[in-house]
């Protein structure tokens, strides 16, 4: 069993989805890989964050899709005693010293993928020599042109019933797990609790919050 860190987390204080914890990560024994969040941005670039917009100070409102990589990372979205800016996803790769796993959660709202999955294909290339898989929920994932694997985000709601030969794993919710017979490879989100563990196979990457957790005695 290998352990992904989801958005970076584990015993550590960073915050979630910055370089500082996804290198951490990736320099601790236990964990085998990292998870991290993308958006493209207006000016097609890649940053590193979960969600679609950015409320800051709870006055103004950035939504990432319509506004630059310098803008984002202009805003300090922690405290003046610790501090947090949004780091691209070239400025993470550029520092990864790793054979370990990279797994890219494509994430975009937008009716069309093809100009996300054009430029996602150009920053991959620069990183032929990381072990890099990306996924989505987004089922046309599957048309990026890239020598990487490529999954299916598949929660309870999400893509549960859908046709899985075009991907190489699929990236599956806890809950959904169970239902899920098909012979792909696969991955389980999100397990944070040792009981969790009991019903799933020891060739399993789990993606979990708390591996410190999961690996202790």
């Amino acid at each position: 069993m290998k352990f992904i860190a989801h958005r970076g987390k584990d015993k550590h204080s960073f915050y979630e989805n910055t370089k500082e914890a996804l290198l951490w990560c990736l320099k601790q024994d236990y964990i085998d890989g990292v998870e991290l969040d993308i958006r493209m941005t207006k000016d097609k670039k890649f940053i590193i964050s979960h969600n679609s917009s950015i409320l800051y100070l709870g006055i103004d409102f950035y939504g990432i899709r319509n506004e630059t990589l310098k803008t984002l990372q202009s805003l300090n979205l922690g405290t003046f005693d610790k501090p947090h800016f949004l780091n691209s996803l070239e400025e993470f790769l550029e520092a990864v010293d790793s054979d370990k796993i990279i797994l890219l959660d494509v994430k975009e709202e937008r009716s069309n993928m093809e100009e996300v999955m054009k430029e996602l294909s150009k920053v991959l290339e620069k990183y032929t020599h990381l072990f890099i898989s990306v996924c989505s929920f987004r089922y046309d994932i599957y048309q990026l042109k890239t020598s990487f694997p490529v999954g299916l985000l598949v929660s309870d709601f999400i893509n549960k019933n859908k046709e899985y030969r075009p991907f190489t794993f699929l990236s599956v919710s806890r809950g959904a797990y169970p239902d899920i017979t098909s012979p792909k490879k696969k991955m389980i989100w999100t397990v944070n609790r040792k009981e969790e563990l009991k019903n799933i196979s020891d060739d399993m990457l789990v993606i979990t919050d708390k591996a410190y957790i999961l690996v202790s005695k």
